[in-house]
């Protein structure tokens, strides 16, 4: 084939040659168009069949023809294959306040560079986001974004205070959100708004079911909508009970990072470090579409435990650094003081029934694991205070 469109080639150029020594042939101009024409259209028949080679070579000239015309033009997808609106289709199974979202934040061309929970945050204040709201990429899978989920009327503690100033602290991140359906109030909450710059309040309806079934436990409306931020937006879930002691980085480019309370319990939910769109959030988020009301640790704990049991290499686990001291180990944190929390990424507070400092003047005098720990992320210190 390419001899061939070579001497065509060459013999064109003999015949052009020729007729240029006979200007007075009254057919030069059209043998000069025809010559033009012919060596264009040969040229690229020759580049088709040179590009061609993943077609048999036993195939028809036409066969080619309809190979190349076949080849599909790439598209941008449309709104609806986008990866968050395929998010927000599924997250509306059980929860159909999904439609009281604005769509458009998670769905348009900018979504997936943007952290979206912040373009809702604007958009409710009524600001143009600007560049606000764009994700910085520090080469790792989990945004820097923390979200708090609270629903209904809500007095801070101080040990709330105390998470949030762990999650600036340690995490310094992106974006940092408290999500709920009304305003917390006290006076750590407004201690918190004043000392954590860009700390926001992003209003969400509280699901009035789920599933289509009435919730028994609040705490499931949170667990529910977690879930939600970390499909469309990927980031940290905090419990207003977690301090964040050491920095996440080294665990942040794993899918989904969690860890086990113990095997009865389940696997526990008050740290969630997760990236967008994760496959495992997906498939734990569905299991609310069969919602369990009567059992408390159902959905949130034991379908997270046994998904884990089934796969393992699908979480990656950190029990005893999220943990640790346990629910049974309580006196480890507000008794003793020899627990090596430095340890730790996070301690969770098990505030049920134990002695949590209730403000910084506690502190002064609380030699326990616990007054070091809150020592050290509001002071930098976790010793004792030197008195005179």
């Amino acid at each position: 084939m390419f001899v061939s469109c070579r001497l065509t080639k060459r013999c064109c150029q003999r015949n052009l040659k020729t007729m240029l020594f006979r200007r007075s042939n009254k057919r030069f101009l059209g043998a000069l168009a025809c010559y033009a024409l012919l060596t264009t259209v040969i040229l690229v028949f020759c580049l088709l069949m040179y590009h061609s080679d993943k077609v048999p070579q036993n195939v028809s000239i036409f066969q080619r023809r309809d190979f190349f015309e076949a080849i599909p033009k790439i598209q941008k997808p449309t709104a609806l294959e986008r990866s968050s609106c395929k998010d927000l289709t599924l997250l509306r199974i059980p929860d159909q306040t999904i439609d009281t979202l604005n769509k458009s934040l998670f769905c348009d061309d900018a979504a997936e560079n943007r952290d979206v929970v912040c373009r809702w945050f604007f958009n409710q204040i009524g600001l143009e986001e600007g560049k606000s709201c764009d994700r910085p990429d520090d080469g790792y899978g989990v945004p820097k974004i923390v979200y708090y989920v609270i629903f209904g009327p809500y007095t801070f503690q101080f040990w709330h205070y105390v998470s949030i100033m762990s999650a600036k602290k340690i995490i310094k991140p992106w974006g940092l959100y408290v999500i709920g359906d009304a305003h917390p109030v006290g006076y750590w909450w407004k201690r918190a708004m004043k000392d954590v710059k860009g700390l926001r309040f992003v209003y969400r309806e509280q699901p009035p079911t789920i599933a289509n079934k009435t919730v028994r436990w609040k705490h499931h409306l949170s667990d529910l909508v977690r879930l939600q931020m970390l499909m469309l937006n990927g980031g940290i879930y905090l419990d207003t009970d977690m301090v964040v002691v050491n920095s996440l980085d080294p665990i942040r480019n794993h899918d989904i990072t969690m860890g086990l309370i113990e095997n009865g319990t389940g696997m526990g939910n008050a740290i969630i470090l997760a990236k967008r769109h994760s496959p495992f959030v997906k498939e734990w988020y569905e299991s609310y579409f069969n919602y369990t009301k009567t059992e408390f640790y159902k959905n949130s704990l034991h379908v997270p435990r046994d998904m884990w049991h089934k796969n393992p290499g699908r979480i990656h686990m950190e029990s005893d650094k999220f943990y640790r001291p346990n629910w049974f180990e309580a006196d480890l944190l507000f008794k003793k003081n020899d627990y090596p929390w430095k340890n730790n990424f996070a301690v969770h507070i098990w505030t049920n029934s134990n002695p949590v400092p209730k403000g910084p003047e506690e502190l002064k005098t609380l030699n326990t694991t616990i007054g070091q720990i809150f020592r050290y992320i509001l002071y930098d210190d976790p010793a004792l205070p030197k008195i005179p």
